[in-house]
């Protein structure tokens, strides 16, 4: 009976733990299908606007106003292609769909975040299910914690969206301190 040969016995699972993993599991997933939404959302609309030009928007937006509106616009001489198209010019904007293009490139950019984003609480989660603590983990609990509790402050109102970050923040701080270092 050499006691100290054997293997130490693993604790279970703390409830913290479980539920920390499973949020965090949770928000990672969120965060990556709202990427990916984002993408084919920026693909179908820049497939959209492809070959659009100030003209043509004007004159799609007067074929979508309705008959009685397009009566309307013509008794009175008004032309939105032209109103739009002379906007641009005084404006120095670039054609439409050049400057559609550069704002869909930067929503690209932040969809792309989101689910670069996503990968930072599904590594979290699995840390914390295979109860391996480490300073990464700590230091996310505290990062969602606070944009959690600044996202409450800015608001100035109870939000359900901060509440959630601002919970799953404190659950990862509360589960990092009951899972053993890892080495």
């Amino acid at each position: 009976m050499n006691y100290i040969l054997d293997e130490p016995k693993e604790s279970p699972r703390g409830i913290a733990q479980i539920a920390a993993a499973v949020s965090n599991g949770l928000l990672g997933v969120a965060l990556i299908a709202a990427g990916l939404v984002g993408l084919i959302a920026i693909a179908v609309v820049a497939f959209d606007i492809a070959d659009q030009t100030w003209v043509s928007l004007g004159a799609q937006i007067t074929a979508e106003l309705g008959a009685d509106v397009a009566a309307l616009f013509e008794t009175f001489q008004i032309d939105i292609a032209v109103i739009l198209t002379t906007l641009a010019d005084q404006n120095n904007l670039p054609e439409f769909g050049a400057w559609v293009r550069q704002i869909l490139a930067l929503l690209m950019v932040a969809a792309v975040a989101f689910g670069l984003a996503g990968t930072a609480p599904l590594w979290i989660a699995r840390a914390l299910w295979t109860r391996r603590s480490s300073r990464a983990v700590l230091l996310f609990g505290v990062a969602l914690s606070a944009i959690g509790m600044f996202g409450l402050l800015v608001t100035g109102a109870p939000q359900l969206i901060w509440g959630l970050v601002l919970a799953n923040g404190v659950l990862t701080l509360v589960a990092s301190r009951t899972a053993r270092p890892s080495a």
